[in-house]
């Protein structure tokens, strides 16, 4: 009745379909319900699954089994053959009618998939085996032997590539472990049953092929039937198989003949094996208990599959109506092209104009209503207060950090007061003594109250050193906001869709930004170059210096009255002596000079 349901067309078509969905979604995170075989190097793993498939695999003294091999066992009443191929390199299917020929096959794929060395691969080979004696269709993935020290050749980390290679397979709980562990060995030493048991610590999907079991100790019916010493209680149990031994390969006993020996073996060794239930002796009942497990997982976790298939796919299809069209003409990729430069365009024409959109929000109190509440200034240097509009760094909102004129005004405004605040108080007593020094230095070059021009020019040229610092901060300044908006526009005008097209738009945009500030520098340098010829036409220039010569008058003769107004009627008379006394020649060109240099800055730098 099992032998049935286990042959039954629905079950192998079940098989069939895991076994496609399972290459097909290699390195998806979806796991199916899988067997896995591994073991120790040398533990006799490919005479196991000879035993079971009744081919032929590749045999080493050291490592052979270098990547995943998918074995695939069918069943056929029509010519055996088999089907091989690799996950990478050569993906083309290979017929073999001649089963010999499949090891050599298999160790070609390797050598393609993992190299002429000793390491390994994660990439899988596929081997479908149709043949006539195979009782039940069943899957196994065999992996590399777990190894401990590298081979001349192979990677240092070796073991723990092999391991790591292992968890990934075995840790999914669809997965079925069979732990290949020779019969003379103690089942809780093996490091795959270490390695299983943190992912599966009460053994319920693991089972052991015991293997070598020509070579058991007293006491292997307990030990099989996990009881006694070495062994392990696996709710999937044990089953003892009969490996073939060198001699019998080199006398190439066929599998058939192989099987006879199996079953006579358990006969002849009566005393060791006669209470063991048949259950645990033989291939035939490894093949039986694993198809059964199989069908059993694979019924269980379909629904599930299916279910999280259909997830994914819905996922793939939403993912997929986000790509646009395929563009198939120049004409059209222009067209996109353009558009997306037309949007950019626009965004950063809106933002240089003002037209932001919604108004930024900021409370402002104190407001002036009516004229009435606004202060009259008529002089020409009137220093306005911007302490709500403060230009300094990080004092805009968010939303105006968007406002490209506005940004690079309040730039321009903090600019201006550090340019201004750069020049020497020219009144200061300090200063004077400075001019004063220079025009002693001059003495005998020109008549008295006629200042040198080099002297104007001179001092002006002093000032003028100040200026640089401030002016490349400001093209600093100005190419680290620009820099910072550009892009940001850049990305909400250009789709991800498009990546490469995109990075190398911006890479045009960073260049020109570059190039841009780099002109700017040099433009600068030209500017500041020209100011130090000192020489202006602007009439604001003499209106300024009459405006402080006259306010100077009218401060001296107020001191004067006020003065004249405290002294006796003999004090007067002699005041009047000596009201008129001239100023020193150096005093009063001192004091034009500073009135001119002041005057001068105004022009240039009061803007």
């Amino acid at each position: 009745m099992l032998g049935e349901q286990l042959n039954s067309a629905e079950s192998r078509s079940l098989l069939s379909a895991i076994d496609k969905m399972r290459e097909l979604l290699h390195g998806e995170k979806i796991t199916l319900p899988e067997i896995v075989v591994v073991g120790d190097q040398s533990v006799g793993k490919s005479s196991v699954l000879e035993a079971i498939s009744g081919v032929q695999l590749p045999r080493a003294q050291n490592i052979c089994t270098r990547c995943p091999l998918e074995l695939r066992m069918k069943t056929t009443e029509d010519k055996e053959y088999a089907i091989i191929r690799g996950a990478v390199g050569s993906t083309t299917e290979k017929r073999f009618d001649d089963l010999t020929k499949i090891a050599d096959e298999v160790t070609r794929l390797t050598v393609e998939i993992a190299g002429k060395g000793v390491n390994v691969s994660a990439n899988p080979i596929y081997l479908t085996v149709y043949k006539r004696d195979i009782l039940y269709d069943l899957t196994l993935i065999d992996l590399p032997g777990i190894t401990r020290n590298a081979l001349p050749g192979q990677a240092e980390n070796i073991h723990q590539q092999i391991l790591d290679l292992i968890n990934k397979y075995i840790e999914p709980p669809t997965a079925i472990v069979l732990h290949v562990i020779p019969a003379s060995v103690d089942f809780t030493t093996s490091e795959s049953m270490k390695l299983a048991k943190v992912f599966d610590p009460s053994c319920e999907r693991q089972l052991i092929g015991v293997s070598k079991i020509d070579k058991y100790d007293k006491g292997i019916a307990e030990k099989l039937q996990g009881r006694g010493l070495g062994s392990m209680e696996l709710q999937l149990g044990c089953v003892a198989v009969l490996n073939r031994n060198q001699d019998e390969i080199d006398q190439n006993i066929s599998f058939d003949e192989m099987k006879q020996r199996e079953e006579q073996f358990f006969i002849d060794h009566k005393q060791a094996f006669e209470h063991l239930p048949d259950e645990f002796k033989g291939s035939k009942q490894l093949v039986r208990r694993l198809a059964t497990i199989q069908q059993e997982r694979i019924r269980s976790t379909f629904p599930d599959i299916i279910k999280r298939l259909r997830k994914q796919i819905a996922e793939k299809k939403a993912q997929l109506k986000k790509i646009p069209a395929s563009m198939n003409t120049e004409s059209e990729c222009w067209t996109t092209f353009q558009s997306m430069i037309n949007i950019y365009r626009e965004s950063i024409s809106d933002n240089v104009k003002g037209e932001y959109g919604p108004v930024a929000s900021i409370n402002i109190t104190n407001v002036p209503t009516t004229s009435k509440n606004v202060k009259d200034e008529s002089d020409s240097d009137i220093n306005f207060n911007f302490t709500l509009f403060e230009s300094d760094e990080g004092s805009l909102s968010n939303e105006d950090e968007d406002h490209i004129a506005y940004h690079i005004y309040h730039l321009q405004l903090k600019f201006q007061k550090e340019c201004r605040n750069s020049f020497t108080d020219f009144f200061s007593s300090n200063y004077q003594k400075v001019v004063l020094r220079e025009i002693d230095r001059t003495a005998g070059v020109s008549l008295p109250n006629f200042p040198s021009y080099q002297i104007i020019v001179g001092l002006f040229r002093k000032e003028l050193q100040k200026l640089p610092d401030c002016c490349h901060e400001l093209v600093e300044k100005m190419h680290e906001y620009m820099s910072k908006c550009l892009l940001q526009l850049f990305e909400h005008a250009f789709s991800n869709v498009y990546r490469r097209l995109k990075d190398r738009l911006k890479e045009v945009v960073i260049k020109q930004l570059n190039d841009v500030k780099e002109k700017l520098s040099e433009r600068v340098l030209e500017i500041l170059d020209t100011e130090r010829r000192v020489f202006t036409l602007n009439h604001y220039y003499m209106d300024t210096i009459n405006k402080l010569k006259e306010k100077n008058k009218e401060e001296s003769d107020d001191h004067q009255a006020s003065v004249k107004a405290s002294l006796t009627p003999m004090a007067k008379n002699s005041m009047n002596t000596t009201a008129y006394a001239p100023v020193s020649n150096e005093a009063q060109a001192a004091n034009d000079i500073q009135i001119a240099l002041h005057s001068y800055s105004k022009v240039k730098y009061s803007y």
